[in-house]
């Protein structure tokens, strides 16, 4: 980063635990932003005054909860494929002396001993009927029902959860709730799912692009990072130095996953440039009402754009493979790392793969669509990426706000440093501009409304198009709008009603 403050305030939060975890009480500072003496050794009295002026805390009252219980329902799933994006950030049963999960371990210590509670966590496989059983029952066993945005979405519209807006100590607006996340996924300004910073999935759940430094010197390419820095960085850049990367390695005339590319990527690619291009399949309104916006010409513009380089000869989709393989993503990564590809397209989590690539590689944001765009926009897969509810069932909204709030502040100032400092950046990432993509990446992460609640599967069936090399977007909009406008009323009108 490039305070250098930052850096020492979040090694002061990993390494000097009996420092930080103590329950004496920080003092609220509004100068987060204190230089230090570059190169000087912080004593521990320093570390811990620069903990103190760091750190902004809840606005939550004293309480003691006599030994209650604070249990998550959590989504589980055994596939290989979906192992990697189950929760590691909810519960750590000890200490093990990894970054993320000692992380975890000591903001539960730190909120148990707070509020005299305990954090603990249930993992199942049938996560939505265990869900609809205990609401249907008045049950509150579980205090925060956590799993995909997928699976809260098609929930919410039953009613198993109440408003977060209308749950006590529950500050939405501060900054270890995710802005961009609260802002979307509203309708009519009720709001009964979000992520937060207790949630490190969403993190593993977002787009980007890595780059092959070996192929870029190789082909004498541009550097995708002063490309960034230039705002110089569009699609049609990209689409331009994947051209002539390509080669038929084997030389049998067949390109396939063999060969090596100028561009990889799944088939949710396309749409992510979509969304990095700034349009979505739904916004909102003043009311915060959805509407859908997929059926302007700059929307289909840019999605032919996308289909330019997706589609082309020397890209590849690893999705085609899908069925012949067990593991496909293997392959595709396998074709990064063995210079392949100069081009990947994947979610954040796939980085943690390239720790024995012997090439060099670097992490950069999806393309913008021009250069008078003002932000990049970085796609948050819903299937995989994660969120926070409160089930209907739970009596005790104050308690369940002052612990929820509890957990999701103090995992500002010890779980996203774990993950963002020391596995991302530091073990797993290869060089210092990684650290200002990354800063981009996850300031900019989109959750469309159209997408998550797929009003007349238009959001599956235009991804399904890119199976099939087919453009034609307009008029697949055209044959299946009717259905997908009430869709939208219908899902207005639940919220309308829910808690009503």
């Amino acid at each position: 980063m490039k305070n250098k403050i930052i850096f020492f305030i979040l090694i002061a939060l990993i390494l000097a635990p009996a420092v930080f975890w103590s329950c004496g009480e920080s003092t609220k500072s509004e100068d987060n932003n204190r230089e230090t003496p570059s190169g000087q050794p912080q004593s521990e009295d320093e570390k811990e005054e620069l903990t103190q002026a760091a750190e902004i805390l809840p606005d939550l009252p004293e309480a003691d909860f006599g030994g209650y219980e604070f249990t998550f329902l959590v989504r589980a799933i055994a596939d290989a494929h979906w192992l990697p994006y189950n929760a590691r950030d909810v519960y750590a049963e000890e200490e093990t002396g990894d970054p993320i999960n000692d992380a975890v371990y000591r903001r539960n210590r730190f909120v148990e001993g707070k509020y005299n509670c305990v954090i603990k966590e249930y993992r199942s496989a049938n996560y939505s009927s265990d869900l609809q059983k205990t609401v249907k029952a008045s049950d509150d066993t579980y205090s925060v029902y956590y799993a995909a945005i997928v699976d809260l979405a098609p929930a919410t519209g039953n009613g198993l959860f109440h408003d977060l807006y209308s749950i006590p100590h529950l500050d939405l607006d501060a900054q270890w709730w995710d802005q961009n996340a609260v802002k979307s996924l509203s309708i009519g300004r009720r709001l009964f799912f979000a992520p937060s910073d207790l949630i490190i999935v969403d993190n593993d759940s977002t787009s980007t692009i890595v780059f092959n430094k070996k192929l870029i010197a190789d082909h004498a390419l541009d550097n995708p990072y002063e490309l960034v820095h230039k705002n110089q960085w569009t699609l049609d850049k990209m689409i331009e130095m994947t051209r002539g990367v390509a080669q038929d390695i084997n030389g049998d005339g067949v390109m396939d996953y063999t060969d090596k590319y100028g561009f990889c990527g799944y088939r949710d690619a396309a749409f992510s440039f979509l969304h990095a291009a700034g349009e979505r399949i739904a916004k909102k309104d003043a009311d915060d009402v959805p509407y859908f916006t997929l059926n302007t010409e700059r929307f289909f513009t840019v999605l032919d754009r996308a289909y330019d380089l997706v589609y082309d000869p020397g890209s590849y989709n690893i999705h085609h493979l899908e069925g012949k393989f067990p593991e496909i993503y293997k392959i595709s990564g396998a074709m990064f790392m063995e210079d392949r590809s100069l081009f990947y397209w994947i979610l954040m989590h796939d980085i943690f793969d390239f720790r024995d690539m012997a090439s060099d590689f670097g992490i950069i944001p999806i393309p913008k669509y021009d250069a008078g765009q003002p932000e990049y926009g970085h796609t948050v897969n819903h299937h995989h990426g994660h969120a926070l509810a409160v089930p209907v069932s739970v009596a005790d909204l104050e308690r369940t706000g002052i612990i929820l709030e509890a957990l999701t502040a103090k995992s500002k100032y010890t779980l996203q440093p774990a993950y963002y400092e020391i596995s991302l950046q530091r073990k797993f990432s290869r060089d210092e501009e990684s650290e200002e993509m990354l800063d981009i990446i996850f300031a900019s992460r989109v959750y469309d409304i159209g997408v998550i609640n797929d009003w007349g599967n238009l959001y599956r069936t235009i991804t399904d198009m890119t199976m099939k090399n087919n453009r034609n977007i307009a008029s697949t909009f055209e044959k299946m709008a009717d259905k997908a406008q009430k869709d939208v009323e219908k899902t207005i009108e639940k919220y309308e009603q829910i808690g009503r």
